[in-house]
C-alpha cells in the first residue's frame, strides 16, 4: 500500500530535487543498526512502555520480508530490539525498490576551497524529509502501514544527519561541480589497505560485523564512554532542531575536518595514497560521538512518535 503522504511528499521533493548529487550511504547498515540499539537501550531505561507502542507499529511494515527474517524466533524485548534495528537499515536495504527515496538521504551544503564560484545550496533533502516523515509516524490517525514507512524513514534519516559527509560537499578546483559528500575522492584504508570513498571511510569506522549481539556490546561500551548528562550538544538543541544537527554541528564538523591541508586523495577507486597521521583515528573519535548523539537524539524522537500509539483492536 502507497500512503497519501508518501505521493505527496515523493512529488513535492522530486520537484525540489537538485540535480547532479549522486546517491550516497550515511553510515553503515551495521552503523544505523548501532543507533538504533543505542535508542533501544535509552528508552528502556527512560521509557520503556515507548518501546511497546513503536513494536507495534513496525509489526504493520508493508515490506514483510526484511523484519520477519530479523526478528527469527526472538520474543519481548529483543524481538523489539531486533525490529528496531532493521527499521533503522531498511531504507538503505530497500535502495532500488520502490520504496527507495534517494536524494533523502543526506542535505549537503558546499564547502568552498580555493579560487572557486558556486551558489550556495543544498542538495539533498534530509531535513526536509525527516520533518514530513515525522510528522507522517506521530500521527495517530495515518494508516499502520504508512506509519511503520514513516517511522523507519524517521529512524534512517536521524542517523544519516549526523554523518558530517551527508552535509557537507567539497568545492575546489579540483571538484569545481562538489565531491559529493566525498563520494568521488578515494583514500586508502589503513585497517586492510583497500582503496574506499572518503565518504565510505567515515561511514564504516565504528561497527563492521552485523551480529546482533556484538552491535548490542558495541553500543553499551560507547554509552559508557558518551554519556547522556556528559554530551553539551544535547542540551543546546531541541528533540527535532533537525537543522541545527545537520549544519550547525555536522556541516561544521566536516569544515573543520574532513578535509585538512594534508589529506592527499585520488579521483580514481584504483589507487590512492595513504591518510595522513592520525587522521582514522579522529574520524573514529567524532564518529563514535556522532554515533552515540543519533542514538540519543532518537530516542528523544521515538517517545513522542510512541505518545501516539496504534488504535487497540476492539476485543484486544
Amino acid at each position: 500500500m502507497r500512503s497519501r503522504f508518501f505521493g505527496f511528499v515523493g512529488l513535492a521533493l522530486f520537484l525540489a530535487t537538485v540535480p547532479g548529487a549522486g546517491p550516497a550511504l550515511a553510515w553503515s547498515q551495521t552503523g544505523h543498526m548501532l543507533t538504533a540499539a543505542i535508542a533501544f537501550d535509552d528508552l528502556s531505561v527512560r521509557d520503556p512502555s515507548a518501546i511497546d507502542a513503536l513494536a507495534d507499529i513496525l509489526a504493520q511494515h508493508p515490506d514483510r520480508g526484511p523484519f520477519t527474517v530479523a526478528v527469527d524466533n526472538t520474543k519481548g524485548a529483543e524481538r523489539a530490539l531486533r525490529l528496531m534495528m532493521e527499521c533503522a537499515r531498511w531504507p538503505d536495504d530497500a535502495r532500488g525498490t520502490g520504496y527507495d527515496h534517494p536524494t533523502w538521504h543526506y542535505a549537503d551544503r558546499p564547502l568552498i576551497r580555493g579560487d572557486v564560484h558556486t551558489p550556495d545550496a543544498t542538495s539533498g533533502q534530509a531535513i526536509e524529509a525527516l520533518q514530513l516523515n515525522f510528522l507522517e509516524a506521530s500521527d495517530r490517525k495515518a494508516p499502520a502501514a504508512d506509519r511503520a514507512l514513516a517511522l523507519c524513514w524517521v529512524m534512517h534519516l536521524a542517523g544519516d544527519i549526523h554523518q558530517p559527509l551527508h552535509t557537507a560537499s567539497l568545492v575546489s578546483p579540483a571538484y569545481p561541480n562538489g565531491d559529493t559528500g566525498g563520494t568521488q575522492q578515494f583514500v586508502r584504508d589503513p585497517a586492510n589497505n583497500q582503496v574506499i570513498s572518503l565518504h565510505w571511510f567515515w561511514d564504516d569506522r565504528i561497527q563492521k560485523s552485523s551480529d546482533v549481539h556484538e552491535i548490542e556490546m558495541r553500543a553499551a561500551d560507547l554509552e559508557r564512554r558518551f554519556r547522556r548528562d556528559k554530551l553539551s550538544e544535547l542540551s543546546t538543541s531541541q528533540p527535532t532542531d533537525f537543522a541545527h544537527w545537520a549544519f550547525d554541528e555536522s556541516h561544521a564538523l566536516a569544515a573543520d575536518h574532513a578535509y585538512p591541508d594534508e589529506l592527499k586523495t585520488s579521483s580514481v577507486n584504483t589507487a590512492a595514497p595513504a591518510l595522513p597521521r592520525g587522521y582514522s583515528s579522529m574520524v573514529a573519535e567524532i564518529a563514535s560521538r556522532r554515533l552515540v548523539l543519533a542514538g540519543y537524539r532518537l530516542a528523544d524522537l521515538l517517545k513522542l512518535i510512541a505518545a501516539s500509539p496504534l488504535p487497540q483492536k476492539s476485543g484486544k
